[in-house]
């Protein structure tokens, strides 16, 4: 009923409301800080519910009414990391020029947040076959929407350029895949040598990304 009495009582009611949901979203962060800090140091097999709770300062009871499992805060982690990289990547296409500079801003905007967020890709990339099959299921089935909405921005990218003649002509999700596995795997390289400059490898990358290893101005020697 839409009565000035019950608009009233909703309008004493929201104000509590969204004070509840400050507080819920400020905890909230506090334990995804707090288990990152934790996984990076001691794993993410090795963590507990009950140190989680001692590092966020709360109540178990408080802990596990936030996040019902282990699991659930670490698909929580690596969805925050997916939907961080998408608004930095889409930022930097909009900031940028034609669709060759849109690329190189890709490629650089990736790896410099990956240097930003190193703990959270080692969750992901080095221990993923560690863990239980219902955390891949799970996280699995979520990121892959996240995961499209990233190709689907380079995919556009590939697109313009074909269009417009800046890039070559060829099947744009096809170049988008290609161009995203390249980067995966620099990315990969870069964990597991810890001496590697990814910045610089990123750069001595983009030539080959852009323009291909066709050698121009005559045949190739042999």
């Amino acid at each position: 009923m839409n009565t000035p009495s019950a608009r009233r009582a909703v309008a004493v009611a929201d104000p509590y409301a969204e004070r509840k949901a400050r507080e819920r979203a400020v905890r909230g962060a506090g334990v995804l800080s707090a288990a990152r800090r934790l996984f990076a140091r001691k794993g993410y097999q090795r963590t507990t519910m009950v140190e989680i709770a001692a590092a966020a300062e709360l109540a178990l009871g408080t802990l596990y009414q936030l996040f019902p499992s282990k699991e659930a805060i670490l698909c929580q982690l690596l969805e925050d990391y997916m939907d961080g990289l998408f608004a930095r990547v889409r930022d930097a296409v909009s900031s940028a020029g034609d669709a060759r500079r849109q690329l190189e801003q890709i490629v650089r905007t990736q790896l410099a947040f990956s240097q930003e967020n190193a703990d959270v890709l080692r969750l992901y990339l080095s221990g993923w076959i560690g863990y239980e099959f219902t955390v891949r299921r799970q996280f699995g089935e979520r990121i892959d929407t996240k995961y499209e909405q990233y190709l689907g921005l380079v995919t556009a990218v590939f697109r313009r350029g074909g269009r417009n003649g800046t890039l070559v002509s060829a099947p744009p999700r096809r170049l988008a895949i290609a161009l995203a596995g390249m980067v995966h795997a620099l990315i990969r390289r870069w964990l597991r040598e810890k001496r590697l400059d990814l910045m610089a490898e990123g750069e001595a990358l983009l030539p080959l990304l852009l323009d291909g290893v066709r050698r121009r101005g005559g045949a190739a020697r042999r």
